[in-house]
């Protein structure tokens, strides 16, 4: 058993202390910057439940937010079979609540959108006004993700005083696998997730108003 959880456990621990080291990224002319991923002071923590449960449910509400947000968008551009895919993948995720695999659909269906985006140069003035509306709620969806950067570190510093009681009683190690999985997972492919997010936002936006589409900008931050 030594010998299995010796490896695991630096393994791990090697993680969560460099778990803090979240991406800065430039941001979006005229848009907020993004806590903790930007140049800006994170957002404070989440209180109540585990920081590995506060995770999961950020992640899950703003995977199921970035998915609506794109459906619409690629109804908006015409792209019926696109937008039914989106949806099929939405369904499964409310329905089983796991975000196994949504991240990587939901960084595919991003590169996917920019790439619509810069091909779609002839828009008619009915798909113009369609993309005027989906586009704000995407960008807010994108924005939000700015609310992962503090469960992250939250779940990073949990992570490290669980490992540190796994080390006393290694017989904890299949309990904390269980427990800490996903947390591990989002901590370590969420920065990633988000600047590219962030990234392809921009060029949404750029594209759009190229195509003739008037993005409001206020209006997909007065929420904020």
């Amino acid at each position: 058993m030594k010998n299995l959880f010796s490896p695991i456990l630096f393994a791990m621990l090697l993680f969560v202390t460099n778990a803090d080291a979240f991406p800065k990224i430039p941001s979006i002319p005229g848009v907020p910057s993004i806590p903790g991923v930007t140049d800006s002071s994170d957002e404070p923590a989440n209180t109540g439940g585990s920081a590995a449960e506060r995770l999961e449910s950020a992640m899950l509400d703003v995977l199921t937010d970035l998915g609506a947000a794109e459906i619409q968008i690629r109804k908006a551009y015409g792209d019926k079979e696109g937008a039914a895919r989106r949806q099929a993948q939405m369904d499964k995720l409310a329905e089983s609540g796991k975000i196994s695999g949504e991240m990587e659909n939901t960084q595919q269906s991003s590169d996917e959108l920019k790439a619509l985006a810069a091909e779609k140069k002839d828009l008619s003035d009915e798909a113009k006004k369609e993309l005027a509306k989906a586009i704000p709620p995407y960008l807010k969806a994108v924005y939000k993700t700015s609310q992962l950067s503090g469960p992250m570190k939250d779940f990073s510093a949990e992570a490290r005083q669980t490992l540190a009681q796994a080390a006393v009683n290694p017989l904890k190690l299949r309990k904390l696998q269980k427990t800490l999985s996903t947390g591990m997972s989002i901590a370590k492919n969420g920065p990633g997730l988000i600047k590219s997010l962030t990234s392809n936002a921009k060029d949404l936006v750029t594209f759009s108003k190229e195509a003739g589409v008037v993005v409001k900008e206020d209006q997909a931050y007065d929420s904020f």
